[in-house]
């Protein structure tokens, strides 16, 4: 039994390909995916732990990440409380607020966290201890 042909129309015009072209080309295709898939998995595999200890003014400070984040933990050692953005400094909804004394935790599962906007309650400074799971990258 032979495979059938396959048939393409371009802009009006029937054009037939060899089955096993088209095989050929399906088989590469699903094979590229596959690679971006391991890659994406591979990038969840942290490869290092990043420590920062910062203090933190009431205004807001930025704070670039060189290698994206996989995860951190940050621990608020200062007097007030601080307000934490992860990668969107104006969007309300990934605001946190962190007492004094409280540690919050963050995972994205995959490497991209790449910057941290943090502010001190107004009339005080934090100090901040941060510990990020740096990631490979996709």
């Amino acid at each position: 039994m032979s495979d059938p042909e396959v048939e393409i129309v371009e802009q009006g015009k029937k054009k037939v390909i060899d089955p096993a072209v088209m095989q050929f080309i399906m088989q590469a295709s699903a094979t590229a995916q596959l690679v971006k898939l391991r890659k994406l998995e591979e990038s969840k595999v942290p490869v290092g732990v990043k420590p920062l200890k910062l203090t933190i003014p009431d205004t807001r400070t930025q704070v670039r990440l060189g290698r994206p984040w996989i995860s951190f933990s940050l621990i608020n050692d200062g007097a007030g409380a601080l307000t934490v953005w992860v990668n969107d400094e104006g969007d309300p909804l990934v605001e946190s607020m962190i007492a004094s004394g409280e540690t919050y935790k963050c995972d994205f599962e995959y490497p991209t966290i790449t910057t941290l906007y943090l502010k001190a309650a107004p009339g005080t400074s934090a100090s901040v201890r941060l510990y990020g799971k740096e990631g490979k990258g996709a």
